[in-house]
């Protein structure tokens, strides 16, 4: 199965909340989400990079969480908001790179062009606080929801290492919750298989 295929099969278990199909609609014909980069310099920055990172998170996040709900079966109820987290933790990044035409020296050391991708951020709400309010205008997260999409990053996150700032004390209180830790750990273990590409020497 493709990628968009298995997007599909993933989101067919969370279609029922209300709003989800004015959600995918705004996803297919208004965004670039499904061939946008993950990134402009880092793991995945090629097209069709966000929908890969999107599905390595929901593959880890569902493998671990198996395991987890095996040992406390009364976390089963997370379910649906594992895969909801996994698939939209990262929708922020929608219409936010663009292709532009770049220059480098050759081995010859002359100047030759290439295509990178450069961050083009038409609304600077920052990164998990976007995916949130991109997604509140469609459907309703629950607190969880919002806490997981919001603290993905973890202590990747800038604000968190500034101490005895509101950004790390919630943070501190977020990470408490399974839905936080799960869908962090998927984000940050989808990085270890991810690749980027040289687009200098493409």
């Amino acid at each position: 199965m493709t990628l968009r295929e298995n997007f599909d099969k993933a989101f067919l278990f969370i279609n029922t909340r209300e709003g989800m199909p004015e959600l995918m609609n705004w996803l297919e014909t208004e965004t670039d989400f499904f061939t946008a980069p993950a990134s402009s310099n880092f793991h995945g920055n090629f097209e069709g990079g966000l929908l890969e990172h999107t599905m390595n998170v929901l593959q880890f996040a569902l493998h671990n969480f198996n395991y987890i709900v095996k040992q406390n079966p009364d976390l089963e109820y997370l379910r649906e908001s594992i895969v909801l987290c996994s698939l939209f933790h990262d929708v922020c990044k929608t219409n936010f790179y663009e292709k532009e035409k770049k220059w480098t020296k050759d081995e010859d050391n002359k100047w030759k062009e290439y295509y990178g991708w450069i961050i083009k951020d038409k609304f600077p709400l920052g990164h998990g606080e976007k995916s949130i309010y991109l997604l509140s205008k469609f459907i309703k997260l629950t607190d969880a929801e919002a806490m997981a999409i919001r603290w993905h990053m973890g202590p990747h996150e800038i604000s968190v290492h500034i101490p005895n700032t509101p950004q790390s004390y919630a943070f501190n209180q977020a990470i408490d919750h399974p839905l936080v830790r799960i869908i962090h750990c998927a984000d940050m273990i989808a990085l270890t298989m991810e690749h980027k590409v040289d687009h200098k020497n493409a």
